[in-house]
């Protein structure tokens, strides 16, 4: 690989970061990583293959430094020996049908067993196609083990290929495919029931969810692996009052909580202002009140406990003796600690949006006393439990976490020291209420183009909206002023009044930029503090991210910065005016999939031609789109899309650094820019966003960046 050239636009403080990653540290990371590719080749697999890809010639693109550079966004289904899946029926109805089960009658114990490997092996095909969201090649390999094999799919085969449908946002294939499960006699096993109900959290369908557990009747109830997942779906909904009957209803189920439950719940409980209920939620763990079997010696030892490790945890049955070591022991302390720390952030982040500054600081010093904890307990882990996790992106994540957990710890406190120390004034929460839009948090069926919402429904949206606030955000009493302010905000026709949003003139020539998928609402609040004269909007489909936002924005006490909560396309398609908007930011955008082929499906992903031609509707002429990422395939990708769409300009950019920035690539007309974007393109200041943090984490150090203009 050649050297890497100098790269001029990169600041003082990405080049100190840069360093830093180079220590021992970071070393050590680096071989932990190597370590798992080795371990696990079948998951870069698509990186395999673009190294390998020919370059593509440069007549197409224009110039560049990089024009021999090989195509990212090449297609593994371009190689010699693709097979063409276009023919392949996903509707579930199609399927052949087959016996419920594979009997012995009439065969050898040798072909019996010859037969449940083949099956086996086709399961295990089928859910390497759902990861990789390749739902047409896993249907394929479903039918012809059924009709070219004569075999008989088990319940967990049917759970892999209902997998693929669920990865690829194929809700009513999934159903159908449930359907067609009963339909044959091969009854839906409670892995099925969990992973219909992960497909309602990528859609975030929670009244789907809820009749989904409530429909997992004897033998097969509920257990903490679907339940989790049921919690997950209220939180990304931000349905607290679903959660609270779930939880209600743990010894119905004959369910132990673990700290992933306390954690969703608690976290669900903050978001709602529920302070009081947090508090007996923290009480409840620490006096061990969701501890039922593992005290109780009268159960019976267990024996995988007695062997060292027990991965049910507080979900056996059997008594757990602690006198008897744990090879896991370490790890069970730290996930305790975190959990308490957790729990404590939560309480102090509802008390510093409601004014209990004091109470704020109290919970703030018993999350940092665990975190402490959490730092001392690591030596104890590595010397105790002594086992690699397998998952070198799982570390990742939870390092990540941890960090995150400490800058909120030192975000909540400077927010609370500034308050009693009269440096701030104290929130007033209603007036960020009165400019706070939840809408739907569904991925909904688009309207047409040019359509527009009934008096009824505009009335209705209005009403939705407000109570959206009373039932996930907490919005106390009947908050009249509040109600009227969100009237006000939703113009007869159903779209946005974004002068009244900020108290503007109607002419006012203020910017309005508006990032899309914003994450925790880091970049965007830095962004609007740093550009008084302008207005910004978070627009984030998880309500979760949207509570993160919205609190960020009533600590930073920014009156010019809103979040909005919505499926970005239905929003932008149904209540955003033509050329009303200034800019519009992606930021670390999520790739469809990352197989890199044709034959991957996903009809849950963003950044479409249809979504960038509303937001080209939603831009005044000449308003910029920025994109920013460090996945250059993926970028690739955009760049060309954007380019054969035709209405997007180049315009001028720049790096964070002030130079003029020169694009590495020319794609279809569209330069891409290796770097950290500047003022030019939008970004006033240079503020990374949680999904930047964990990608440099790990390693990811390269930037990329497109910024055009909406030509009208």
């Amino acid at each position: 690989m050649p050297k890497r050239k100098k790269r001029p636009w990169v600041s003082t403080d990405v080049l100190d970061a840069t360093k830093a990653r180079s220590s021992a540290k970071a070393t050590e990371r680096k071989a932990r990583e190597k370590a798992f590719r080795d371990a696990n080749p079948e998951r870069f697999i698509e990186d395999e293959e673009s190294e390998r890809r020919a370059p593509e010639s440069n007549a197409l693109d224009g110039g560049g430094k990089h024009q021999n550079k090989q195509r990212g966004d090449s297609r593994r289904s371009n190689h010699l020996g693709a097979e063409d899946l276009s023919g392949v029926d996903v509707d579930p109805k199609t399927f052949p049908m087959h016996e419920p089960w594979q009997t012995r009658d009439g065969i050898t114990s040798e072909e019996f067993e010859r037969r449940r490997a083949r099956v086996e092996a086709v399961t295990r095909e089928i859910g390497t196609s759902a990861r990789h969201k390749q739902l047409r090649k896993a249907c394929q390999l479903f039918v012809r083990l059924i009709q070219s094999e004569g075999l008989v799919p088990t319940p967990y085969t049917y759970a892999s290929l209902l997998n693929a449908y669920v990865n690829t946002g194929t809700m009513d294939g999934a159903e159908a495919l449930m359907a067609r499960m009963w339909e044959v006699g091969c009854a839906p096993n409670v892995v099925s029931y969990t992973t219909l109900l992960k497909g309602y959290l990528l859609v975030a369908n929670v009244d789907a969810a809820k009749h989904t557990l409530e429909g997992m009747k004897h033998p097969v109830l509920p257990d903490l692996r679907a339940i989790n997942t049921y919690m997950r779906v209220c939180l990304r909904c931000g349905d607290l009052a679903k959660a609270i009957d779930a939880y209600g209803r743990l010894s119905e189920w004959d369910v132990v909580p673990d700290t992933s439950t306390f954690k969703l719940f608690g976290r669900l409980l903050a978001q709602g202002l529920k302070i009081d209920d947090v508090k007996k939620l923290i009480k409840s763990i620490k006096h061990g009140e969701h501890l039922k079997w593992t005290n109780d010696p009268r159960c019976g030892p267990c024996q995988f406990w007695r062997a060292g490790k027990c991965e049910r945890g507080l979900n056996c049955r059997y008594y757990h003796d602690q006198t008897i070591a744990q090879r896991d022991a370490g790890e069970r302390v730290i996930e305790q600690n975190d959990l308490f720390a957790h729990l404590h952030i939560n309480c102090a982040h509802a008390m510093s949006i409601t004014s209990d500054m004091k109470g704020c600081k109290k919970h703030i010093k018993k999350a940092s006393e665990y975190l402490a904890k959490d730092d001392d307990d690591t030596d104890v882990h590595t010397a105790i439990g002594g086992e690699q996790n397998k998952d070198e992106r799982a570390k990742l994540y939870k390092a990540t976490h941890r960090d995150e957990l400490r800058l909120e710890v030192k975000r909540i406190e400077s927010f609370a020291d500034r308050v009693l120390s009269g440096a701030q004034s104290l929130p007033l929460l209603n007036e960020h209420f009165a400019r706070t839009l939840i809408f739907s948090s569904r991925i909904l069926q688009m309207p047409a183009r040019g359509t527009t919402m009934s008096s009824e429904s505009v009335e209705t949206l209005r009403s939705d909206l407000f109570t959206a606030l009373q039932n996930t955000m907490g919005l106390s009493g009947k908050g009249e002023s509040v109600r009227k302010s969100i009237s006000k905000l939703i113009a007869d026709d159903g779209t946005l009044r974004f002068d009244k949003m900020f108290g503007r003139k109607k002419n006012d020539a203020r910017e309005l930029n508006l990032e899309v998928a914003a994450g925790n609402g880091d970049w965007a609040v830095e962004q609007a503090k740093a550009d008084v004269g302008a207005d910004w909007i978070s627009l984030e489909l998880r309500h979760d991210r949207v509570y993160s936002i919205f609190s960020r924005a009533v600590c930073e006490g920014t009156s010019n910065f809103a979040a909005m909560g919505g499926d970005a396309a239905y929003v932008f398609r149904r209540h955003i005016k033509e050329s009303s908007v200034s800019n519009v930011f992606v930021n670390f955008p999520e790739p469809p999939h990352h197989s890199g082929d044709t034959q991957a499906d996903n009809s849950l992903a963003l950044l479409t031609e249809d979504f960038f031609r509303d937001v080209h509707a939603s831009l005044q002429n000449e308003g910029g789109l920025i994109i920013f990422s460090d996945n250059h395939r993926y970028m690739r990708t955009l760049a060309r899309m954007l380019g054969d769409l035709g209405v997007f300009t180049v315009r001028d950019a720049d790096f964070s650094s002030g130079e003029v920035a020169t694009p590495c690539e020319t794609i279809a007309g569209v330069p891409l820019y290796e770097g950290v974007p500047g003022c030019k393109c939008g970004h006033r200041v240079f503020q990374q966003s949680y999904f930047d943090r964990f990608w440099e984490n790990g390693q990811h150090i390269d930037r990329f960046f497109i910024s055009v203009a909406a030509r009208k």
